[in-house]
């Protein structure tokens, strides 16, 4: 019993219950949830526990990292501070970079000393696998959305693509890992079925966005990840077999005719009406941005400049840059994208590395995943999506000290 209630299993725990943001409580008439209280009391342990080395372990983090976090954090209060809503604003700043850094920082220490990196790579696959199997049977019970997508208990299918689909990459490392170093067949099995749970539940969901953005994703790694390529090529083959039979399949979908009408009813002019708003915002607010939190009432503003919009609901405007840069402004955007080169260029190291390509991949997948689908969407401004993109930031920095160590 002592073995299982260790610190190490603590933090393990909170990122399988990324989900829990769902449940959300008030602590002294602050506004929070159980992740958010999990990942707060992760952090006060270590704190605690070790002062000195987590002062030290900040100053030895790239000077290129801090930086793009600093220009994030620094864009994202100004955007706040010289804008409306600011209560909903640092409850952003809070629950979507603030903890999710703090606790992945964190994570980065345990890392450090005694956590196994595999070891966070089953807890994100485990979580998502548990959310597919939840989605599966609100399917089973037919609790979907009024087209039939599946969106379990998220808010929109697209809330849970996101989610599950960073998942797939996890549990293709464990497989392929289980296939070279000759795993029983049980072992193997075991972890091909749960794949197919995940994607049975992401095939349900009607993400077109979220399938295409996992093949091209799956693609790319495929012909980079030299230690795989043979196993992934084959597997991706077949997956893209898969992927022309599922769009086949959606063929007479009233989403697929949705989405190839031509007429000014279609998704796609909705989407293009999103983005004309979006950029008319940045023009307006260029360095400063419109504020977190606020994109849905200044997009309903827009509304007389425009025709008739065919989407009312919008809380972000359907692509991360476009929401980085309104949200966190000018500062908070190219903070991101530092961050990301940052993030590319240190995965593209270690994947031209025979010992650390292998960790590296599903990072490398998870990132190309999140860009792909942040073209139409916004796969990172969600508490879990925030804790899940800051985890792997703080996992690649650890593998590139790991490289240089070497």
């Amino acid at each position: 019993m002592k073995k299982l209630l260790t610190l190490n299993n603590f933090f393990l725990l909170v990122i399988f219950c990324m989900p829990l943001y769902l449940i959300k409580i008030n602590v002294f008439n602050i506004p929070t949830n159980i992740l958010e209280l999990l990942a707060l009391s992760s952090i006060i342990l270590v704190v605690v526990n070790d002062k000195k080395l987590f002062l030290k372990k900040i100053l030895e983090l790239p000077m290129i990292f801090i930086f793009s976090c600093f220009l994030i954090v620094f864009g994202l209060l100004l955007s706040i501070f010289f804008n409306n809503n600011h209560l909903v604003g640092l409850g952003i700043l809070k629950g979507w970079f603030i903890l999710p850094i703090l606790f992945s920082f964190m994570l980065y220490l345990k890392l450090d000393l005694t956590l196994n990196i595999e070891k966070i790579y089953k807890s994100i696959f485990y979580s998502t696998t548990a959310v597919s199997i939840i989605a599966i049977f609100y399917k089973l019970f037919e609790i979907t959305t009024y087209d039939s997508r599946l969106s379990a208990f998220y808010l929109s299918p697209n809330h849970l693509a996101m989610y599950i689909t960073p998942g797939v990459f996890f549990g293709l490392y464990f497989m392929l890992i289980s296939i070279l170093q000759k795993h029983s067949f049980k072992k193997i099995f075991l972890h091909a079925m749960l794949l197919i749970i995940l994607l049975i539940s992401l095939y349900y969901t009607y993400s077109y966005a979220a399938w295409l953005a996992l093949l091209g994703s799956l693609i790319i790694v495929s012909l980079t990840v030299k230690p795989f390529k043979k196993i992934i090529l084959a597997i991706i083959l077949f997956i893209f077999i898969c992927g022309l039979l599922l769009f086949v399949s959606q063929k007479n979908s009233p989403k697929m005719i949705s989405l190839l009408d031509l007429s000014s009813r279609s998704s796609l002019t909705s989407r293009e009406t999103i983005w004309k708003v979006s950029i008319q915002l940045i023009k307006n607010n260029p360095f400063i941005g419109i504020g977190p939190g606020n994109f849905q009432s200044s997009y309903l503003a827009m509304q007389k400049y425009y025709p008739p919009y065919l989407e009312w609901a919008i809380p972000q405007p359907h692509n991360v840059f476009l929401a980085f840069w309104l949200q966190a402004g000018l500062l908070g955007l190219i903070g991101f994208l530092l961050l990301l080169y940052f993030i590319f260029t240190t995965l593209w190291q270690l994947l031209r590395n025979k010992k650390s390509a292998a960790l590296a991949a599903p990072l490398f997948g998870f990132f190309l995943y999140t860009i792909l689908h942040g073209l139409i969407d916004t796969p990172f401004w969600k508490n879990d999506l925030a804790f899940l993109f800051w985890i792997c930031i703080f996992l690649t920095t650890y593998l590139n000290k790991q490289h240089y160590k070497a």
